[in-house]
This record gives structure tokens, C-alpha cells and sequence, in this order.
């Protein structure tokens, strides 16, 4: 099933590429062919072993809540979007009098509320009002257009006058995808059901009354970006060393151990280098990560 129309512009011509997604026209919003079906991932270990240990990415999403929200005021309710494992929320929580994960895999749940002590809901019906900041790292690919439209919604409900949302997607505008396509290591089919550029971004929170502050450069996503892109090309197997690492999910290979071992050392400096490239123009970097201020 394909849409036949952008659901982000309004576009009517959505080009059929050679690949599992349509992309718009206009925007260059992409969509996934095979139709808008939710799906339940969690990229996170549910382990308080893994909670307990902080990665370079882990303090790079510390740092942009920071920046992006410095001051929040004594009543401020923070919601964290797609919360998986919990574990964000977790470090993070005595910033804020109150927060909240919005979350619907019932194991992330599960993990979330018993071992970690937090509060997750588990459907947009059910958020706040007054909501303060919204974080949402790598999890509005995953909604299905008419509940991320409804997602949105929300938000413009129920966002406080000085509301901020910080938002982190692939993004298909970027030199990786260009170069990489298919082994372009955030092209996940078919859990992302959307690939957003930064115009189709900004239009679609301009539509629910979102406007741009400010970009922040994803160093930890853009670098990972060109390594993994760069051994996905080499190897021909997509993602194998963040599936076999991170996610655990991937089965032991010992000729991919053996590869990756030998071209890590290789591949990462050169992945470091290029990473520059995304730094020097935000909009063309591997990830998209935003903050956006009501529209008042």
C-alpha cells in the first residue's frame, strides 16, 4: 500500500523508487511502501547492568536536554517519547518535579515501572497536560502517520506557553544516505516507517505549531553513521556489529567477527574524519536532532 499523497506537505506526487520507501517531491519526506503498521522494538538491553552504564551517546542526550532546556521552571513535567528501556529517564529525572515515558512495548513497560520505579504510559490519550519539555530520540519514525499526526496534536494541547521538543530522526537528506543507501545503517525496514529530511521536519511540526530554535550536531550518531556504513559496504552485512553489540540480536558469525574485527581500526578514523563533513552542514549530517519552541 502506498499513500497517495506526502501526509507531511500535501504533495501529490510521491515517487516510486527503487527501494522500500516513496519519497515526496517536494519535501523529500520518504514513506514506506509496504503500508503504515505499528511494531514493537527496543533498541535498549532491559538489564539494570545496561541502565547502569553510560555510553558516549548516553551523555551527548544528557548534554542537548541541557542545552536545549537549561533553566526549567519548579513545576516543569518532562516527557520522553518512545522511553524503551527507561533508561534516559532514569538519569535524567531529578531535573525535572515530574516526568513521564510514553512507551507501548510491553517489556520496555514492564522493565520501566517495576525495576526502574518510573511512570510510562502507554497511549497519547493518556498524556499530561503542561508538558514542559517533550524529548522524542529516534522514535517518530516508528509511528504510523495518522497517530504520529495525532501525537503532534497532542502536544500542541497540552504544551505549556514556553514548551520545548527535542526531537532526533535519521534523516534521508543526508551525504550518508545519499552515499550509503541501502547500507546506510539508520535505514531500518521495516520498524522506521518514515525517513524524514529536515524540510519535511520542520513542516510537519510548523503544521502543529512548531518552530525551529536551533539544530545540534549528532556527533555520536553522525560518526557510528560512516563507520557502520562504511563496514556494511565492505562487508555486506547490514549492521551486523551494532546488532551483535547493541542490540544482541544479531547470531555469532565468526567470519563477520573476523571482518569487523580486522576493519574497525581501519574504518573507524576515517568514519571520525567524515563526521567533520556533517558538522560543517547541519542539514546534511547523518541525524537530524532539533529542539522546537511553541508557536504563540
Amino acid at each position: 500500500m502506498s499513500l497517495p499523497r506526502c501526509f507531511v506537505c500535501g504533495y501529490s506526487e510521491l515517487k516510486n523508487q527503487d527501494s522500500n520507501y516513496m519519497r515526496c517531491g517536494r519535501c523529500g519526506h520518504e514513506t514506506l511502501r509496504e503500508g503504515q503498521v505499528q511494531g514493537y522494538i527496543v533498541n535498549d538491553l532491559l538489564s539494570k547492568e545496561d541502565v547502569d552504564s553510560r555510553t558516549g551517546l548516553d551523555r551527548f542526550k544528557d548534554r542537548v536536554l541541557r542545552r536545549f532546556d537549561p533553566a526549567p521552571p519548579h513545576n516543569a513535567l518532562w516527557v520522553d517519547v518512545g522511553s524503551a528501556s527507561g533508561k534516559y529517564l532514569y538519569h535524567n529525572r531529578s531535573l525535572y518535579p515530574k516526568s513521564l515515558g510514553l512507551e507501548i512495548t510491553p517489556s520496555a513497560v514492564e522493565f520501566s515501572r517495576d525495576v526502574l520505579g518510573l511512570k510510562i504510559a502507554e497511549n497519547i490519550k493518556d498524556l499530561p497536560e503542561a508538558m514542559h519539555v517533550i524529548t522524542a530520540w529516534h522514535s517518530l519514525e516508528h509511528f504510523p502517520a495518522a497517530e504520529l499526526e495525532r501525537l503532534l496534536h497532542a502536544f500542541n494541547a497540552a504544551c505549556d506557553e514556553n514548551a520545548r521538543v527535542i526531537i532526533s530522526v535519521p534523516n534521508a537528506g543526508s551525504l550518508q544516505y545519499s552515499w550509503f543507501g541501502e547500507s546506510y545503517p539508520f535505514y531500518d525496514v521495516p520498524n522506521h516507517l518514515h525517513q524524514f529530511t529536515p524540510e519535511s521536519l520542520d513542516r510537519l511540526m510548523r503544521r502543529f505549531g512548531f518552530w525551529k530554535m536551533r539544530d545540534a550536531i549528532s556527533w555520536p550518531y553522525n560518526t557510528f553513521g560512516y563507520i557502520q556504513g562504511l563496514l556494511n559496504l565492505i562487508t555486506g552485512e547490514h549492521n551486523y556489529l551494532y546488532y551483535r553489540l547493541k542490540r544482541r540480536s544479531r547470531k555469532a558469525s565468526v567470519w563477520q567477527d573476523t571482518m569487523n574485527t580486522i576493519l574497525l581500526p581501519v574504518v573507524a578514523p576515517i568514519g571520525i574524519l567524515l563526521g567533520f563533513l556533517d558538522a560543517w552542514n547541519p542539514k546534511l549530517q547523518g541525524v537530524i536532532t532539533a529542539c522546537y519552541k511553541k508557536d504563540h
